[in-house]
């Protein structure tokens, strides 16, 4: 799969949300489920009976509820999506944007395959989508604490250096990284003051075995235990 194949998606399809287990974080509301697509045609993928859910076992070691999200997509060209109705739906100012990241092992890490994407409006008309930015790990990831296993790619949180960098549509247009002051969102935002963020999603086209943990689309929301439980995200603090 490629980006371009995918920058042609429309999340707005049939949905299957897996079911929720028990978990100490409140449950979300309908618009806040995580939603879990497996080969959707309409995003170019074929049905090759790919598999994805919420498992128990070593996750990230930033919690310690021992589960995690985990895909095993099937070849030739198969895939999953993940999003909210809120993550879809809730238009943001770009320089209003926080808590796009994700937690996923280093293996998980694959160019052009892994990652998620930002729709961007910048004609002052919100229906449409002028731009794709593609936040891929392979482009952002840095150690979680002390893990050799587990990284995070944090695109509108993390500063410090130009490690993490966004790219804006396929074949790139721009591209925008984080430095001493600003996180890669904050700089793509900075140079495109009027642009509005129309959708966040995740896709996953990594053929075989991927594990990802605490994802948080954009949209207020983190999931680190199941879809229909979520920490709540007011800050980039409190869903790092």
């Amino acid at each position: 799969m490629t980006r371009k194949i995918v920058a042609a998606l429309v999340v707005a399809l049939g949905m299957l949300a897996f079911a929720a287990v028990a978990s100490a974080e409140p449950k979300v509301d309908s618009s806040q489920r995580l939603r879990v697509q497996v080969d959707p045609n309409q995003s170019g993928c074929n049905t090759v009976d790919s598999i994805a859910g919420w498992v128990t076992g070593t996750d990230s070691p930033s919690d310690s509820n021992h589960r995690l999200f985990h895909t095993d997509v099937g070849t030739p060209v198969g895939c999953v999506v993940l999003f909210s109705n809120a993550s879809a739906n809730r238009h943001v100012a770009a320089e209003n944007q926080k808590n796009i990241s994700i937690q996923l092992t280093s293996a998980s890490v694959s160019l052009g395959l892994n990652y998620m994407v930002a729709e961007i409006s910048t004609d002052g008309n919100n229906s449409t989508t002028e731009h794709f930015l593609f936040l891929d790990p392979a482009d952002c990831n840095h150690p979680v604490g002390s893990s050799t296993t587990w990284v995070r790619a944090d695109f509108t949180g993390y500063k410090g250096d130009d490690t993490c960098t966004i790219v804006e549509d396929s074949p790139p247009s721009a591209t925008y990284s984080s430095d001493a002051t600003h996180s890669a969102f904050q700089n793509f935002a900075i140079a495109n003051p009027e642009a509005v963020v129309v959708s966040k999603y995740v896709v996953i086209a990594k053929s075989g075995d991927s594990r990802f943990d605490r994802i948080a689309l954009g949209a207020g929301k983190m999931y680190d235990n199941d879809s229909s439980h979520a920490v709540s995200c007011t800050t980039e603090a409190s869903c790092s």
